[in-house]
């Protein structure tokens, strides 16, 4: 690579190798790191160079001290000159047609919460992907220390993407400059798999080069003396030089005593020195164009300079003669050195005014408000009503185009100016604070709480507490929502006035809300039950007084005739469609999985998902997973439930409280666990932090160590899963959790005490989950109640016992709990020497275990064959049962007639790993092509053993 540069060939053999690589599909994120003016832009630009002269497709970007806080800045800079291509249409169909409102190309579409976020990333990652399919591509951003937020969000995405993609993102940071998006810049950096290229000095002999190019009369003691000077920095070299000119310093021995160190105060003097000597009003101008940025029109430029265009065009001549500037119709200073240099010199008053006419320069021309936005973020607070209305406006445009950083940086501004009056000043608390939920920042509850307090009537407090009760509650902040709530209510009547219809309703979702969120929260439980009791018999929304109640009766153990009554006008009114900023669709939900409607709480989460995945709309599509996966593990249904499982882990780890995130682990747990992975169950947890204690008080802390539990029976440490179930019951009767399913560490307990032989404690625990079981009156809680009871019972007497559980399962969509009883069934035959009355379960609970991956259960079934003289066949390497989940949830999509990309975008994979997939799965089942593999996934089923239990008789 010939590039003109001194002393970079090390660095320039390194970014060859890594571009050699991207080009070959391994795609990666490459770092340069070195202090201001060290020549990073310039080797990024001879890389830049190397790399389009080679087929890349070339895309670059810069940030700035202004540019930090702009909507999508980089991400804007990085795809324009793409959207010159003639198949820009075609790169930005499917899922990269969510880009559209992050680049200022489509108007957003409403989206809940943080999804408008979600739904911009997801598109930029596949319009990048769509790109690289042409091409192998290289993002360049210089200066990415002051990239904007969600360009940094959207390349830390990308960067877990690049494994099998020609796409390298190649960034230049400035050492030790701190950084407004920190943790994004971290992350995205982190990704890089190999070691930053820092950049050395320049050597002794480069600035030899340097200096007698521009000086030839320079003596050897006056070079030295200007590498020691200037610490081998090529720009604060070239600012040395430019002083010695300019002085008419003769380059001699003499002179070489008489140079200074050159640092940023020695460059910002002379920077100003030299504009000194060009035509007057040339550091005016200059001044204007650091407050302008980068690209600023000549015009804007003048006006801030006060002078006429031609006058700074003139200007912009001489300083661009003088290496101060660059460009011609839209000026950009040279050097971020040269910019620092001027704001420094400028001052902050001076820079604030600066600022406010540019903002009236860009309002007077009817700019976008984030334009005027980022020029208001940096004048001086003056009350003006105007300034805080153009914060909002920007605000809300940043907020829909999925820029909450941006959005927050404004809100901020706005506050500080302030507003006018009481209610203004209370909806910029409510939008920042909804802003802040909707990212899991922990400010966001005392600004919401202070909106809340802000409003002037009791109407507007109900509707300020019910948004923000619903975000915080999104975001897993229960105890905050309820607190929230409850000063919604304070003082807005003992009732609700239903003369005023569209109050009244507020308010009751208001209440109903606080009784949700009130549930999710040991401390607060007893509040929930105590509002559910005093919940009128008539209330306004009975969709979501019915979901309250039947979550009520749910944790209560009550008959699921009871529960599915309370649950129908819920379920009438289509509140799990509706209601998509509440958690009340999830609570009803898991209402369903307790009552065994399995396949009904797989279709409305399914729907949920639908809508959610082709919009990007990624909270809601974990929503979704939960619901799903939930109801899929009880289903046995693990091969599915994995794929949503593993999405739902992947996406709020690190981004909800714990409270929250027990919810996603304890799926995941479950699901490794009953597909017999259980060293990599015990990872997660591990990884997670969650070996030990989780969460007091939260809902979601007993599922959890109710899943441990499982796991660590499984794995032998029989003294861990009953502590981890005496752990859960203290849990669940905090929260008064009665229900058989939903706290089922007595089924666990029964078996970890068996196992450590303490037979009568055992029994005792067996008959209460016995009781409970038949209360609730489901088939199968009644028949994990009965299995769990003959496990405390020995030898033959046990056999009546399971034979009854199973035709009692058999009957139910809780396939796993067929299958343990199958399972359990024949092993009681087997050791009753009733060999041959075993297979006959055995080999229906093998069957349907690797149908639907429950691989734990498999192995046991299999086992027990071998035990009983029969030959099982062995664990499948062809056909369905043979498919990994990621496997064959992509060959299900594609015998449904979905093409490669459209799968990629709905399993937020990219298309080169659906296309690994599909090749492994066709070796699998035998087929050649995609119209096989219906028939080959649908043929004949195994059908479900029915009477196995009579048979066993």
């Amino acid at each position: 690579m010939s590039t003109g540069l001194l002393d970079r060939d090390r660095e320039l053999a390194t970014l060859t190798r890594h571009l050699t690589s991207i080009r070959a599909g391994a795609g990666r994120v490459v770092v340069v790191e070195g202090p201001a003016g060290i020549g990073k832009s310039s080797l990024l630009a001879a890389v830049t160079r190397a790399a389009s002269a080679d087929g890349f497709v070339t895309c670059s970007a810069r940030g700035g001290p202004l540019e930090c806080d702009a909507v999508w800045g980089i991400a804007r800079q990085i795809f324009e000159p793409v959207r010159r291509r003639d198949d820009w249409a075609d790169l930005t169909t499917g899922a990269a047609a969510l880009a559209g409102p992050a680049l200022a190309l489509a108007a957003p579409e409403p989206a809940p919460g943080a999804d408008a976020m979600h739904a911009a990333v997801h598109g930029l990652v596949w319009l990048a992907s769509n790109l690289a399919e042409r091409q192998p591509v290289l993002l360049v951003v210089d200066d990415a220390h002051w990239a904007d937020a969600s360009s940094l969000r959207w390349l830390a995405t990308l960067s877990r993407r690049l494994v099998d993609l020609p796409v390298g993102v190649l960034c230049a940071v400035r050492s030790g400059e701190p950084a407004p998006s920190a943790d994004l810049l971290a992350e995205l950096l982190a990704a890089a798999p190999d070691p930053t290229v820092r950049l050395r000095p320049l050597s002794l002999a480069a600035v030899e080069d340097i200096v007698v190019g521009s000086l030839p009369d320079a003596e050897p003691a006056f070079v030295e003396a200007c590498h020691a000077a200037c610490a081998g920095n090529p720009f604060l070299l070239g600012v040395l030089v430019a002083q010695v000119q300019a002085e008419g310093i003769a380059p001699t021995r003499a002179s070489a005593e008489r140079l200074d160190l050159v640092g940023a105060d020695q460059a910002a003097r002379s920077v100003v020195r030299q504009l000194g000597r060009l035509p007057a009003g040339a550091e005016r101008l200059a001044g204007a164009l650091t407050v302008l940025g980068r690209d600023a029109p000549v015009r804007h430029a003048a006006v801030l300079a006060g002078c006429s265009p031609a006058e700074a065009a003139a200007l912009a001549d001489a300083m661009r003669a003088a290496g101060l500037v660059r460009g011609e119709h839209e000026l950009t200073l040279a050097h971020p050195l040269i910019a620092s240099s001027l704001a420094a010199h400028l001052g902050h008053g001076e820079r604030a005014r600066l600022h406010r006419q540019a903002a009236d320069l860009l309002a007077g021309e009817a700019a976008e408000p984030e334009r005027v936005a980022l020029h208001l973020l940096r004048t001086d607070p003056a009350a003006d009503a105007a300034v805080v209305r153009t914060l909002r406006a920007a605000a809300a445009g940043a907020g829909a185009r999925g820029a909450p950083e941006s959005a927050a940086a404004y809100l901020r501004r706005a506050l500080v100016e302030p507003p006018a009056d009481r209610e203004t000043s209370a909806a910029v608390h409510l939008e920042l604070g909804l802003a802040q939920a909707a990212r899991w920042q922990p400010d966001a509850p005392a600004l919401l709480r202070t909106a809340v307090a802000l409003a002037d009537s009791s109407d507007a407090r109900v509707a300020a507490a019910l948004r923000g009760a619903r975000a915080l509650g999104i975001a897993g902040m229960f105890e905050e929502a309820v607190d929230l709530a409850r000063r919604g209510l304070a003082g807005a009547g003992a009732a609700p006035d239903r003369a005023v219809p569209g109050a009244a309703e507020e308010r009751e979702r208001l209440e109903q809300e606080l009784v949700m969120d009130a549930a999710m929260q040991a401390g607060t439980h007893a509040e929930a039950v105590r509002r559910l009791r005093a919940a009128p018999s008539d209330p306004l929304l009975p969709g979501l007084a019915a979901v309250n109640a039947a979550m009520g009766a749910t944790w209560a153990g009550l008959p699921a005739t009871t529960v599915s009554r309370l649950l129908a006008p819920a379920l009438v009114r289509d509140v799990l469609r509706t209601e998509m900023d509440s958690l009340l669709p999830t609570a009803a939900a898991v209402v369903l999985i307790g009552i065994d409607e399995l396949d009904a709480s797989v279709a409305w989460s399914t729907a949920l998902i639908d809508v959610a995945r082709p919009r990007g709309w990624l909270l809601a599509l974990t929503q979704g997973c939960l619901r799903r996966s939930m109801a899929l593990v009880r289903a046995g249904r693990i091969r599915d439930a994995e794929p949503d499982a593993r999405l739902l882990f992947g996406v709020i780890q690190g981004n909800t409280p714990p409270a929250a995130f027990t919810w996603a682990l304890h799926t995941l747990v479950d699901v490794l666990t009953e597909a017999d992975r259980l060293d990599e169950a015990e990872t997660v947890l591990l990884e997670t932090g969650h070996c030990g204690a989780p969460p007091l008080g939260a809902m979601g802390s007993p599922l959890l160590l109710q899943s441990r539990a499982r796991l660590r029976l499984a794995q032998g440490r029989f003294e861990e899963a009953y502590a981890d179930t005496e752990e859960a019951r203290t849990r669940c009767e905090e929260l008064t959790v009665q229900h058989p399913v939903l706290a089922s560490w007595r089924v666990t307990q029964v078996e970890a005490l068996v196992a450590l032989g303490d037979r009568r404690r055992a029994e005792a625990v067996a008959r209460e989950q016995l009781r409970l079981a038949d209360v609730l009156g489901t088939p199968a809680a009644r028949a994990t109640g009965r299995r769990t009871l003959a496990q405390t019972i020995d030898g033959p007497a046990r056999v009546p016992l399971l034979a009854q559980a199973t035709d009692l399962a058999a009957s139910s969509p809780a396939r796993l709990e067929h299958v343990r009883c199958l399972v359990d069934l024949g092993a009681a035959l087997r050791r009753s020497n009733r060999r041959g009355d075993a297979r006959f379960p055995l080999r229906g609970a093998l069957d349907l275990a690797d149908q639907h991956g429950m691989t734990l259960l498999a192995g046991r079934a299999r086992d027990e064959l071998h035990a009983s003289g029969a030959r099982p066949r062995r664990p499948a390497t062809t056909g369905p049962g043979s498919l990994t989940p990621a496997e064959h949830r992509v060959v299900t999509l594609a015998s449904q007639g979905v093409t490669n990309r459209d799968i990629a975008g709905q399993l937020y994979v990219t298309r080169r790993t659906v296309e690994t997939h599909l090749t492994h799965a066709f070796q699998k089942l035998g087929v050649r092509s995609r119209a096989e593999l219906p028939g080959a996934l649908g043929g004949p089923h195994l059908a479900r053993p029915g009477r196995a239990g009579a048979a066993a008789r």
